[in-house]
Formats: C-alpha cells, structure tokens, sequence
C-alpha cells in the first residue's frame, strides 16, 4: 500500500491549499497584483478587519462596552470596507493596471468607504426622521446607489450589472408602463433613500451576508486552510473506492460533503473533482459522464442538509422561521437527490462493466482517520449548536469555528502554522465576502424595488392567470421561469430574484409558504448544470477535457430528479416534516418509502440495467412503475393501492430479472461488484 496516495492534514501543503482553491475559483485577473508592499498589506488589513468587524458584532461585543450600536451601524461598516476593498482589488476594465491602484481607483475606495461610515455615524439621527429626506442624506444615498452599481459590475459582470439596472429602471418609471405593469409611484429622492438606508430594501440582505454568510464563511475557510475539504474527499474515497463505479460514488459523497465548508457549486467542483474527475475517467466513464457526476453532485452541496448554501439562510430570512426548520424540510427531498444519483452511477457502472479501481488509489480509512478524525468534530458541533441548542445562525458559526480551531490544533504540522496561517485566514473570508456582499446588496436593491413598486404582486396575479388550466400548469411555469432567472446566477441572487417574482404566485393559490419557497430554490439551483448557461459544468469542463453543453445534457439526465422533487413535496408537504403536518405518521413514512423506491427504479429505467441490460419495453414499463410510486399518498383516498400494486409489480419485477440474470449463468455477484482488472503486486482483483 502506498501510503503517500493518502492527501491528509499531516502531508497536505496546507499554506497552499487556500491561495490555489481561490486563484481557481476566481481565474487569472480578477483582484491586482499588486507590486507595492504597501499597498498589498493595506488591502489585506482591510479584507481582514471585515470578519474581525463581523465576530465583535455577532458576539456582543459592543453591549459588554455598554456602546449603543445599531445593527445598520453594523452594516455601514461592513458595506464601507467591501466597498474600499473592490475598487482598491478589481480593475474597471481590462485596460485598467494590474499591479497598482490607479489615482481614480483612490478616490472611489474612499468614497466608498464615506458610503458606509455615512450610516455609522448619522443612523441614530437617520432613524428619528426616516421618511424626511435631507439634502446631504439624498447625496450620500444617489452616491451609495451608484457606488454600488459599479461595485456589482466589476465583481459580477455585465449581466448581473444589467439585469439590476432594469430593476432599478423599473422603479423609477414604473408609473409610466402600461398594463398590469403599471407601478406605483415613489418620488425619485424616496426611492434613492429607501434603496440606501430604508430595513426592507439593500440592508436587511447585507445584514445576511455581514452576520450569517461570513460566520459560516469563516467556518469554511478554517477547515479549507487545515485541509478540511481533503480529508472529506478522501473519506469518501476510502469508502466507496473499492465498490463497482467508486469514483464517481466517491464523487457524489464528497461532494455532499464537501459542501458543507463550501459557498456554492463551483467551489465544489473544483475542490472535489480535481481529483474524481480524474479518477471517473480512469475508472471508464465518459468525460461527460465523469464532469456531469460531479457537476450534479455538487450542486447537490447547496440543498443538503445540515449546512446548506447561503440561499437557505435567506429562505429562512423571509418567512420568519428558524434555520433548523428550513434544514429539516430540506432533508428528505436533498436525500432522494442524492439516493437517485447514487443508483444512476451505479447502473452505468454495471452496464459498462466498469471495474474497480486499484488498492494503490484508494487510500486506507485508518490512515484518513488518523489524521482526519478531528474534522468529525467540527460538523459534528455546527450541527449541535444550530439544532439542539437552538442557537442563532451566526453563533453556531462562530461556536463551530472555535471547536475546529481546538481540534485542528492536535495535529503537528497544523500548530507549526497556526501563527502564520490565521491572519491568512481572515483575509481570504474577507475576500470572499466581497463577492458574498456584493450579490446581496444587488439582490437588496431587487427586493426593495419588487416591494416598493408592488412588481411581484402584480406578476403573481398574472402568474396566478396560469393557474386556470391547474395547479400543475402554474408549477410548471414557475419552474421554467426559477430555471431561466438562474441561469449565470450566484445560488442567493437566483434565489432571491425567484423569491420576490414567483414564489407569491404560488402561495397565492394556497401553497405551503416554505413548499413554495423550496420549490423555486431548487429551480433556482439546478439551473446550475442546465444549459446553456451550466455554471457548475462549466467549471466541470476543463477538469474533464469536454464541452461544457455535453456534459451540461449529461448533467440533466443524472440530476433528473432535481426537477422532479419539487413537484411532489408541493403536493405531499407532509414530505417536509413540518412540525404542523397534519397527515398522520404512516402516511408521511409511506410517502417517503414509496418515493424512495421510486429513485431505484427510475435510475433502473434511465440506465437501462438491473443485473442485465434492459430493453425498451422494460425501461418503459419501470418508468411506469416509479410514476405510480411517486405518487403521495395524501393526494388521493386510493392512492395507497396504486402505491401498494406498484410496489409488488416493482418487486416481481427485480426477482424475476434476478432469475433471469442466475439462468444465463452469470457469476453470482458479478452484477453487484465486478472485479477490477488492474494487477497490484501480481495479484488480479
């Protein structure tokens, strides 16, 4: 065995790590490099204070001082410093330096950062005349609105940049469109105040990104830098490696692993697949196939339970509910997710024949433990301070940072480079805060605009216009709707966008509020591996040499159950596991059940195998079987039979192919584990 195949805390280059995962993640040219000393530790003093600034607030800090402080105090000094970070960091155009801060880039890093200590210092007289607006508060917020524009530009790009200004178009000249369009009036001076400083609008989502989002940043990064995400990669490897398909088995629990440290499908990707990618492609599956596992398995990462994205904070945000509960009604829809995958790569697996791979690449789960076992407990104690001690979001965060950071510490190479490695740390939370707090000030001024202007009743009545042909025909708008506003979108600000302009429409017909919210959210994100616009394959793709549309159609075959879940919670949201489920308990175990039968067979039919490869008429008949198990039982009074008939059919079904399979003389087991056929120390496995 070799043991140097084995990537852990002890032998990873752990001052590396980090610096390589962003550099990826955000490509050549995004920040300056810059060439003055100074300048470069300005910058880095200043993405460091932003997650200090964020801990002393989140803990109180403040309120030990006796200081009154305001939380849109907070936000001012939050917004300040991103804003002087990104004009200071990321060039206008390409034609702008690369290696220093231009004289015009100055004055914006300082102006901006003037944008934000505006609030810090006149919101406690701001709050006593919120709907007076002076002239020096009608200045600092036309100044602030455009700050921030640009600010979006440079971090987001064009399309982001102008699918705010049509927003923002839209609410200053809303009472001039006709129709059902036709807005409400705000005075032009109202409007920039409300953008600026008003609760509803741009502050109460930066107040998510400033307290939730960059705790469970720092969370991340801490395990990132200690060789977190390599330990639960190679966990997963060790697990299923040595199991028929095991890469890409590997893949998909990695990557649900992975993602709990992680900020979205891309970071997943890249993180995970550099090394299952690889390993898929060896093992004999496609380059698409390999890129399309990956893609859809981290995807995955954003609605998986107990940490998901940063989106299912905001889901939380907007109705009124704890995180825990928008987590536990996310469990059973994420697990079906992943169980259809699992089987999916499995069938290709036998159906190819494909082999195990070789004892020498898959490393020893004593070797992983030995050194990764203290990453268990970091999980382990998120999940405990956010759903048995019921803390808040942010403190869990926090919490969860200080047991990583104690149990990181019994490893050697780890204490060596702790000194050196914290300030590292808080500057690259800070770093990606910047993209963090950018896409929720955007995602802030749409929601301001949606509310102020009465834009997303008015699209739910006109959505709701669909709702005449049926429940299911207003879904399936909303659906193709969440999935073309994602596209090329952060996982918040599609959520966000879906949040304001579709979800109403759905609870306006009498949708559970949290089913309606979920049911756009996973639009939202799968629209992360469909194309055109495939994010998370576009990132796939030069990791496994192929075009990103190919491994983007891959990717909808294999996630097929992403855009099928959604319908049946919205008609079984006892699926949920609401506290307030009125469905008694073996209903909702049934549901669950049938369901996820229902997963086996539909990865049976799209893959054509069981034990022997299946032809049209089977995979057409397994179809019909999983339709018939998918169906809830609270939806009908006879639901239960139609389940129950399937259920025996399905199993009829299995045991007679598995006749079948033993009758043609096949090597018992062989359909459940092939045999690899690489050689090691000349044996053949």
């Amino acid at each position: 065995m070799n043991d140097n195949k084995v990537s852990t805390v002890e032998n990873t280059p752990i001052n590396k790590s980090a610096a390589e995962i962003v550099a990826k993640i955000e490509g050549e040219g995004k920040f300056r490099t810059f060439k003055s000393p100074f300048v470069r530790v300005l910058w880095q003093i200043i993405l460091a204070i932003i997650p200090i600034a964020g801990i002393m607030y989140v803990m109180g800090v403040h309120q030990y001082l006796n200081m009154i402080f305001y939380a849109e105090q907070y936000i001012g000094v939050f917004l300040g410093l991103i804003l002087c970070a990104i004009y200071l960091s990321i060039p206008a155009s390409r034609r702008s330096p690369k290696d220093k801060v231009p004289w015009y880039d100055w004055i914006l890093a300082v102006v901006g950062l003037c944008v934000g200590l505006y609030i810090v210092v006149y919101f406690p007289s701001i709050i006593m005349k919120m709907g007076i607006v002076t002239i020096d508060r009608l200045i600092a917020s036309v100044v602030a609105v455009f700050m921030i524009l640009e600010a979006i530009r440079r971090v987001l790009g064009k399309e982001m940049f102008i699918i705010v200004i049509v927003f923002l178009s839209y609410g200053f000249f809303a009472s001039y469109f006709p129709g059902i369009f036709k807005g409400t009036e705000t005075p032009t001076d109202q409007l920039f105040n409300y953008l600026y400083l008003d609760p509803s609008s741009m502050i109460s989502m930066l107040n998510i990104a400033a307290t939730i989002a960059l705790c469970f940043i720092l969370f991340g990064q801490i395990l990132l830098f200690f060789g977190g995400a390599e330990i639960l990669n190679n966990f997963a490897i060790s697990a299923f490696g040595k199991y028929r398909g095991g890469p890409a088995k590997a893949a998909i629990a990695g990557s649900s692993l992975v993602g709990t440290i992680t900020g979205g499908p891309v970071v997943n990707v890249i993180l995970t697949g550099t090394v299952t990618i690889p390993l898929m492609k060896k093992n004999g599956y496609s380059s698409a196939q390999a890129g399309a596992v990956e893609a859809v398995a981290s995807t995955g990462g954003q609605i998986m339970p107990p940490v998901m994205g940063i989106a299912a904070f905001i889901i939380a945000e907007f109705l009124g509910v704890s995180y825990s509960t928008v987590a536990l009604a996310a469990l059973v829809p994420a697990v079906m997710y992943y169980v259809c995958l699992f089987f999916q790569v499995d069938f290709i697996a036998g159906r190819e024949g494909f082999r195990r791979i070789t004892d020498e690449n898959i490393p020893r789960m004593k070797d992983v433990m030995r050194t990764g076992w203290v990453v268990l407990p970091s999980i382990v104690s998120l999940i405990y301070f956010l759903f048995i001690k019921g803390y808040s979001a942010p403190m869990s965060g926090i919490y969860a940072s200080v047991v990583a950071i104690v149990f990181l510490a019994f490893q050697k190479t780890v204490r060596e480079k702790m000194v050196k490695m914290f300030p590292m740390i808080f500057v690259e939370t800070g770093k990606v805060m910047l993209d963090i707090g950018i896409v929720l000030a955007a995602a802030g001024f749409i929601v301001g605009i949606t509310g102020v202007t009465g834009l997303g009743f008015k699209l739910g009545i006109m959505l709701a216009g669909v709702a005449e042909y049926g429940l299911f025909f207003l879904l399936l708008a909303s659906a193709i709707v969440s999935v073309i506003l994602g596209m090329g979108m952060p996982s918040v600000a599609a959520y966000t966008l879906v949040a304001v302009l579709v979800a109403p429409s759905l609870t306006m017909l009498g949708v559970d509020m949290l089913a309606a919210h979920l049911f756009v959210f996973y639009f939202a994100i799968v629209s992360n591996f469909t194309p055109p616009i495939a994010l998370a394959c576009f990132a796939a793709a030069p990791i496994a040499k192929e075009s990103p549309h190919k491994i983007g159609f891959q990717a909808m075959r294999l996630g097929i159950i992403g855009y099928i879940v959604p319908f049946i919670f919205i008609y079984a949201p006892e699926m949920l596991l609401r506290a307030n489920n009125i469905a008694p308990w073996w209903d909702i175990t049934l549901t669950i059940v049938t369901a996820l039968i229902a997963c086996y067979l539909l990865a049976m039919a799209l893959e054509g195998f069981l034990f022997l490869r299946l032809n049209a008429i089977k995979r057409i008949l397994v179809v019909v079987l999983a339709a018939a198990l998918f169906i809830p039982t609270s939806i009908w009074e006879y639901s239960w039979l139609i389940n129950a008939i399937a259920f025996v059919l399905a199993v009829i079904f299995v045991v007679g192919e598995w006749q079948i399979y033993k009758k043609q003389g096949l090597r018992l087991g062989q359909g459940l584990e092939a045999p690899t056929i690489y050689k090691k120390e000349g044996r053949t496995h």
